[in-house]
């Protein structure tokens, strides 16, 4: 009768073991980046007034959507850049994926790339601008995660003057506190 209760436990637990694994290709660890609009690799439902709270408070709704989680994002590959700008105190070195490979992964093809920052701002590009790979989409600065209450989740960042009519002091496109990608 040990023996039958030992396997009856075991059993159990490897059930509440495997539903507690994420469904492949869902954000384990929780989104921290969206990328919406034109995706063909959905891995969460649609849009939600309730479940959404911070998309329906910017008027954000969408059918279709990719969320990454930090663990997600660095497995996309970590590229390392190093930037500095006038306005900015120090040089800056950043880790994070490609935006072109973020943007593969979800499966995303257009003409037209908003990237949306938790406090509104967001700044748009056209699609090739999305396939320099000196555009990232980073997670780490200083070796340090990027945290929300800093500059975090995500932070795209790019050499000055990489997009067209900017100059080496403007970092205006720079989108910190990232949390939302739209393709068009």
């Amino acid at each position: 009768m040990a023996v039958l209760g030992f396997w009856t436990r075991l059993a159990f637990a490897l059930i509440v073991a495997l539903l507690a694994v994420p469904t492949a290709g869902r954000a384990a660890d929780g989104a921290v980046v969206t990328v919406t609009g034109l995706v063909d690799k959905v891995n969460r439902p649609p849009f939600d007034a309730f479940t959404d709270g911070f998309f329906a408070h910017y008027g954000v709704a969408f059918d279709k959507a990719h969320a990454f989680s930090g663990r997600d994002l660095a497995r996309l590959g970590m590229r390392t850049i190093v930037l500095s700008y006038p306005n900015w105190s120090k040089p800056v070195t950043f880790r994070g994926p490609r935006l072109s490979a973020v943007l593969r992964a979800a499966g995303a093809r257009g003409h037209k790339i908003s990237v949306q920052a938790l406090d509104g701002y967001f700044a748009e590009f056209p699609w090739a601008f999305s396939e320099n790979d000196k555009v990232i989409l980073a997670i780490e600065v200083d070796g340090r995660p990027l945290d929300i209450g800093g500059r975090g989740p995500a932070w795209l960042v790019f050499p000055p003057a990489l997009q067209a009519g900017e100059g080496k002091e403007d970092d205006a496109g720079l989108v910190w506190g990232a949390f939302h990608i739209k393709i068009e």
